[in-house]
């Protein structure tokens, strides 16, 4: 099955058939609060912000406006880094990447439940994090420099929500503006870095495996699917905190971004993440949709 195809298949699943109000009030300004809203509530962002966003420095800045309201009840745990592939970014009509907020509160560890009515529309993504060890990095320009200043890779399974379709043609920056869509994320065992040039050498040729209680394989890759090198997701983030005038802290979590496209979760599946190819050992990280 081609992408295009399967985008036009996962449509249907980021949009829940939950009505779209019409309004005429809304302002760029009424954003955040309307999009915490329809976060708490479990609905639909209104329809009528897809044609008040339509680019990317409009997305950032409410983006930034929603961000802020959330660190009013949330503590930052690092960013995410999302559409990392490139056919989801031809399919979005972008070039790169985005880049989102994560918090602390919405991370749970590995073996968690997560309520299947806890979100608006609930996905599973394969995914990794990178913990940052030092802020040196902030002046890392290589995947070599990255790789000195991260202390520990962590298994993970990110479940983000949609608020909003995505078949609009400005989805790319309504995503962005909505915080890439960050939900709930659940984080196994780190694994400690040794050695930067592992890094380096490693995580191309690492593979990932996304599985059920049944033993389906639901998605699976190597990490160079993550922008030739999965080091390369940070690249990009240090770029984007540039425009933002934000840096990263030790102990910032990084989410590097997924292999193949969500999958729609379902109630009581059990998700396995499995990474091969870093260390002698198999890391696991799992999540059960209750």
């Amino acid at each position: 099955m081609n992408y295009r195809l399967k985008l036009i298949l996962l449509i249907p699943l980021l949009a829940p058939y939950i009505p779209l109000s019409a309004s005429t009030e809304c302002t760029l300004a009424g954003f955040a609060g309307d999009y915490i809203d329809a976060y708490r509530s479990r609905g639909m962002v209104d329809d009528c912000y897809y044609q008040l966003i339509d680019d990317m420095d409009t997305a950032r800045t409410v983006q930034a406006d929603l961000v802020g309201l959330l660190a009013g009840d949330y503590q930052r745990a690092g960013y995410k880094v999302g559409l990392t592939d490139s056919k989801a970014q031809e399919m979005f009509g972008i070039s790169q990447p985005l880049v989102g907020v994560l918090f602390k509160q919405m991370l749970r560890h590995d073996g968690a439940d997560i309520a299947l009515d806890s979100a608006t529309s609930l996905l599973v993504e394969l995914d990794l994090l990178a913990r940052v060890g030092s802020p040196g990095i902030n002046r890392a320009a290589s995947v070599e420099e990255v790789a000195r200043h991260i202390d520990a890779i962590v298994p993970f399974i990110e479940l983000p929500d949609a608020l909003f379709r995505l078949d609009d043609g400005n989805a790319a920056a309504l995503l962005m503006a909505g915080n890439v869509g960050a939900r709930w994320g659940v984080a196994g065992m780190p694994a400690t870095v040794v050695a930067a040039q592992d890094l380096v050498e490693r995580l191309p040729s690492m593979t990932f495996r996304l599985t059920t209680d049944t033993g389906e394989v639901l998605r699976e890759g190597r990490g160079d699917r993550i922008l030739g090198h999965p080091l390369n997701s940070i690249l990009h983030l240090l770029e984007e905190l540039h425009l933002r005038n934000e840096t990263l802290k030790q102990g910032d979590l990084i989410s590097l971004g997924a292999i193949g496209g969500p999958v729609k979760a379902e109630q009581g599946r059990r998700y396995t993440a499995e990474y091969s190819g870093f260390g002698e050992e198999v890391i696991t990280v799992s999540v059960t949709i209750q």
